[in-house]
């Protein structure tokens, strides 16, 4: 699967989805018991009818699921899809009242008729804001993964339901005429601070809407035990120092499968998701939107392997093979000692591997540097990669100088890289090696101008000292930086039907992110990206000469790689003899 539409994009947000649960009300229904599981008993859609009452269980706090109650409002014919109607009801419990209505991480949430059959889960909510009206996927559809397109984003409701909505529930006529949209389940990232997040919007592969998670020390990390029916339920796409996936519910569990959210996390179909619990902190009230739920994530309990239409699933006990994203900083601080650390993610979803990289980056000089700070880094990587023909590696690096934050400005451009490969059919990502220096210092060197050896002395060009070349030979030039200092030599070579011509060479910084500038469709084509990418310590230099009855002549040449990051530019006149 390559770079499918985001449904639940997997960034991060602290949040998580509820599950249903029944502790200690004999009266309800049993559901779903850890590992093996009570295979739940699908209710028929069809015989449901308005107002029959309804309860379900979900997570607010912790790992244990509460129950909430309510009643059903109706059912759209088709509603999700043809051939899968979508339950309508009105929800209840005090959570539920405090922060206003159903909140981002409810997805998955069981609800079970008065006989305790399981009529499916909580997953989609009316589009206007926080409102207790949950959409409600049958089970009798989850169990079944039906259909063969995703679950829509939007739900529209028709006039008669929208009347019915309205004079059942606190909603207007025309809130409920807006239809229902798919409830989120939420993305969760542990290891960056939400300051650290903010930084990491813009990239196509990161997203906007990224939120903080923790996660659970290892003694105190939910197990198969309380991977229960209503219970809470992670879908990874990475873990160790960066962990990272939706957060959600789980609907039923049945032979130690789980399945949950009832809707899709990415839609990819077969999936190698990771699948975790996690400890619920509170439920969060959001005045400008849905109210969304806090949790801190647990270690793997098992593998994700379907992602569909009506929900996720996948087997308790092993876990998905994972790919190694490993990143050491090496921080020089001006003054005291210097430290270093390597920390590693794993990556279970290969589409999240560019995002992980960024992360992992990121998290790394988080950690090692404290702050967001300015500083200089050399930086060097290596990407391991197989396809049908065999395996390939790419090796570079690059120098960044940032009197802001070094952090995001040395993060982005081997996630860039790591992001094409991703996007290649047949290419798969082995791992990825990042190794980073970092110092305070944030000298630069300049451009201010050129010099020309001539006769075996450099001579000053620029405004009224044009330099002067002869045709079909090699110009030696250099570039002089503020502060009195000079780049290394480098040649031009003039063609000899320049002969009689004028023109201007102008030299300037290196155009900036080196793989955003093509979206190759073959591994040859990212590696001839590799192979011609610049550098942030190396300049490029243009010549354009005219006259004559000739064509134009341009030229382009890039000076050798230095010690500090180069900036500036310049810009002078030639002749050719």
């Amino acid at each position: 699967m390559k770079k499918p539409t985001s449904r639940a994009t997997m960034l991060a947000t602290a949040a998580a989805t509820a599950g249903l649960c029944l502790t200690g009300l004999a009266a309800v229904s049993s559901p779903s018991v850890a590992a093996t599981g009570s295979c739940d008993t699908a209710t028929p859609v069809a015989g449901l009818l308005a107002g029959d009452p309804v309860h379900g269980l979900t997570v607010t706090s912790g790992t244990t699921p509460s129950v909430f109650t309510g009643s059903v409002l109706g059912v759209l014919d088709d509603g999700i899809e043809p051939g899968v109607d979508m339950v309508m009801m009105k929800l209840t419990s005090p959570e539920i009242s405090d922060v206003g209505g159903i909140w981002e991480g409810m997805s998955g949430s069981p609800v079970y008729a008065a006989d305790g059959s399981l009529i499916g889960a909580v997953a989609y909510t009316l589009s206007f804001g926080a409102t207790p009206i949950a959409g409600i996927t049958p089970w009798e559809d989850m169990q079944t993964y039906a259909g063969h397109e995703p679950a829509p984003l939007r739900v529209k409701v028709p006039a008669s339901a929208a009347r019915a909505i309205a004079a059942q529930t606190g909603v207007s006529k025309a809130q409920a005429s807006a239809g229902f949209r798919e409830l989120k389940a939420p993305t969760v990232l542990s290891g960056l601070s939400p300051r650290a997040l903010a930084r990491a919007t813009g990239r196509a592969y990161l997203g906007s809407d990224v939120t903080a998670a923790g996660h659970v020390s290892a003694q105190n990390s939910p197990t198969a035990a309380d991977m229960i029916a209503g219970g809470n339920l992670v879908a990874t796409e990475s873990t160790g120092d960066i962990v990272f996936g939706g957060l959600g519910t789980i609907t039923s569990v049945c032979a130690g499968r789980v399945v949950g959210f009832g809707h899709p996390m990415e839609f990819v179909g077969n999936s190698t998701y990771g699948m975790a619990g996690a400890d619920a902190l509170f439920i969060q009230g959001d005045s400008l939107g849905s109210p969304y739920k806090l949790a801190n994530i647990g270690d793997l309990l098992g593998t994700i392997d379907q992602d569909r239409m009506t929900g996720i699933s996948g087997p308790l006990g092993p876990v998905p093979a994972s790919t190694p994203v490993t990143s050491t900083v090496t921080y020089h601080p001006s003054s005291g000692a210097a430290r270093s650390r390597t920390g590693s993610s794993g990556v279970q979803l290969p589409d999240a591997t560019a995002a992980v990289t960024f992360y992992e980056m990121s998290a790394n000089h988080q950690t090692e540097l404290d702050a967001i700070q300015s500083g200089s880094e050399s930086q060097t990587w290596t990407v391991h990669g197989h396809t049908a023909a065999g395996p390939f590696t790419f090796t570079g690096g690059n120098r960044y100088t940032d009197t802001f934050d070094i952090a995001s400005a040395a993060s982005f451009d081997l996630a860039d890289l790591v992001f094409l490969l991703t996007n290649v059919n047949g290419v798969s990502v082995d791992s990825v090696q990042v190794d980073s220096d970092v110092v305070d210092d944030t000298a630069v060197y300049k451009i201010v101008g050129a010099e020309q050896r001539r006769g075996g002395t450099w001579h000053a060009v620029g405004a009224g000292k044009p330099a002067l070349v002869k045709a079909g030979t090699n110009a030696t030039l250099r570039l002089r930086y503020a502060g009195g200092l000079h780049g290394p030599s480098f040649k031009l070579a003039i063609p000899a039907r320049a002969a009689g011509m004028s023109g201007r060479l102008f030299a300037s910084q290196v155009d900036g992110f080196p793989f955003e500038r093509d979206f190759p469709g073959t591994l040859g084509g990212v590696k001839r990206l590799v192979e011609n990418a610049h550098r942030n310590d190396q300049a490029q230099v243009q010549f354009f000469a005219f006259g004559g009855r000739t064509k134009p002549v341009q030229g382009q040449v890039l000076t050798q790689p230095g010690s500090k990051v180069v900036t500036g530019q310049t810009s002078l006149r030639f002749r050719v003899s």
